[in-house]
Order: structure tokens, then sequence, then C-alpha cells
């Protein structure tokens, strides 16, 4: 993306733009960054990140899921 970063005194950017009493007679920073409509954004396409880790799913694995806590919790404490 172009830009344009430039610092100038705010009395040559009088007759441009409305300028705060609180920057009159200082030096300001400029920044010009292209200009981008809402059909410019919707032209833009969102990623999904739904079904990124598919590739590592174990389908031999997502049985023993739902008993998997229960399991955890026999073998940690069974005997205590």
């Amino acid at each position: 993306m172009d830009f344009v970063r430039v610092v100038k005194n705010s009395d040559d950017l009088e007759n441009f733009i409305d300028i705060p009493k609180g920057l009159k007679n200082r030096k300001v920073e400029v920044i010009i960054l292209p200009f981008s409509d809402k059909e410019d954004l919707a032209k833009v396409e969102k990623k999904r990140l739904r079904g990124a880790l598919s590739k590592y799913k174990n389908e031999g694995l997502q049985a023993q899921e739902s008993d998997a806590w229960s399991k955890a919790v026999v073998d940690n404490y069974e005997n205590s």
C-alpha cells in the first residue's frame, strides 16, 4: 500500500484543512493513505479456520473420547 508521510508547519495547511487551535503554529505530521470505501472492503474475502486441523484427526481415538476423563481419574487416583 502506498502512502505519504510528511512533517509540515500547520500554517501551511490552514488553506486546505481545518486545523484545531491546539495545533496552530506548530509542526504537524501529515499521513496520506488511500481511501477504501465499503465496496472495496466487501471484496476482501475473510479466511475461516473451520476444518483447518482436520488433517490431524484420528477417528480411532474419537470413540474413546467419551470415556477419557473417567479413565484418567481412575488411573491417577485408584490407589489413594
